[in-house]
């Protein structure tokens, strides 16, 4: 009977060498003691041209470069099976691989370095959505995943291919988008001359001369005495969306959270004993929890939101969601903008604004407050790195007075 992996566990080295099947002609061998002490490797035995070959697998473990008995069958199926059709010595495809191996080790490709820096950099998860897709979609399709990352050094035309990119990007009209890739490429590129890939200086370096004429332009936002009209569109569904979107939208300008916070959140999220809505540090541009109060606004809405979405995971839970079990993040501007009318006037993003701005020229409140429930960070980075207080109460209190302001303003919930 073939061995088990308890067994293989359990099996001692002795004097004599030994090998026990383990199933399809592959064999667990063991060697003496005097040799190696319970040194367990795997090798697979078949016949080739008549002849009878040996094929290492590997050594028996779980640690690095060992293999399981689960994963040396399955590596010995492959390697048969690739013998059969391809007519060769299994022999041949391990000596391939390991040269390919070999060669990728010493020449990381472009897409060595993109995959190397994503792994190890720490983002928002809609920051590390957007850079991927800028880099997966624009950057590796012209410049060659496959491209040696040493190939773009200064002296080999690196700076050069990096800058056409940027430039064709720019020639779209898209000067912001361009100066966003050539700062991802940065990054990546600063990720392999830490690892001595690629030799300096970094060929998406920016310069006084590689910023975009692009002029940065501001979210559209609503001044305090337009608001009511929107909320007014809002509260009569004249854009007939769903119950989701429109519910999402006036979450939005209650807690004005960025829209990737909002719309993953879920009811395990809530504490309706401390009055507290915490959303984890992965969604947030800080890295940090973050808390939002919630206000008697706040809670009806969430009643009204559970009434269709109760027995979900997610408080936006759509059943149009083809990648996401909730709506996704451009529902929210694509009913400002389209359905309601409100393009070059008032994005989702632009309610931020809003709420600094009426927040101390309207209901009197001290920026620092507001910015802390806007999760922005207050003060230099020495401030940063030693005050770890929260000001919950001061902000509880702005977030009561900015609810019941928006009520008295019309929006209802």
């Amino acid at each position: 009977m073939p061995l088990t992996d308890l067994q293989i566990k359990n099996l001692k080295s002795t004097e004599k060498k030994q090998k026990h099947s383990v199933g399809n002609s592959l064999f667990l061998v063991i060697e003496s003691n005097k040799k190696a002490k319970n040194s367990k490797s795997f090798v697979g035995m078949m016949r080739w041209r008549d002849k009878q070959i040996e094929v290492r697998i590997g050594v028996y473990g779980t640690g690095y470069k060992q293999w399981s008995l689960k994963d040396a069958r399955d590596e010995w199926n492959r390697l048969r099976v690739w013998s059969k059709e391809e007519g060769r010595d299994p022999r041949d495809l391990k000596k391939e691989e390991k040269k390919l191996f070999v060669d990728k080790a010493n020449n990381p490709t472009f897409l060595d370095a993109v995959e190397g820096w994503l792994a190890r950099v720490v983002l928002a998860q809609s920051t590390k959505r957007d850079y991927e897709n800028k880099l997966f979609n624009q950057v590796i399709p012209a410049l060659g995943g496959n491209t040696p990352i040493a190939k773009f050094s200064w002296n080999k035309g690196g700076r050069d291919r990096v800058l056409k990119l940027k430039d064709a990007i720019e020639e779209r009209g898209a000067g912001n988008q361009a100066d966003k890739v050539l700062m991802v490429m940065r990054q990546v590129f600063e990720y392999a001359i830490d690892r001595s890939w690629l030799e300096g200086p970094n060929p998406a370096m920016s310069s006084r001369l590689t910023k975009s004429k692009h002029i940065p332009k501001n979210n559209p936002c609503l001044k305090w005495d337009e608001l009511p009209q929107l909320l007014d569109d809002l509260n009569n569904n004249i854009g007939n969306g769903s119950p989701v979107v429109i519910s999402a939208i006036k979450f939005d300008i209650l807690t004005f959270v960025r829209v990737g916070c909002l719309v993953p959140m879920r009811w395990d999220e809530l504490d309706y004993k401390n009055d507290l809505w915490t959303i984890p540090a992965e969604r947030m541009k800080s890295r940090k929890e973050h808390f939002v109060p919630l206000t008697e606004p706040i809670r009806r809405l969430l009643d009204y939101i559970r009434q269709f979405n109760g027995e979900e995971d997610y408080v936006f839970w759509s059943p149009r969601g083809r990648t996401k079990p909730h709506i996704d993040e451009s529902a929210l501007n694509q009913h400002l903008k389209e359905r309601l009318g409100y393009r070059g006037r008032q994005t989702a993003q632009g309610l931020r604004q809003l709420v600094l701005t009426a927040g101390q020229d309207v209901l009197d409140f001290p920026a620092e407050i507001i910015q802390r429930q806007m999760a922005h960070a207050v003060g230099d980075k020495v401030r940063q790195a030693y005050d770890k207080s929260q000001a919950l109460k001061e902000r509880r209190a702005f977030m009561d007075v900015w609810c019941d302001a928006l009520v008295s303003h019309g929006l209802k919930v």
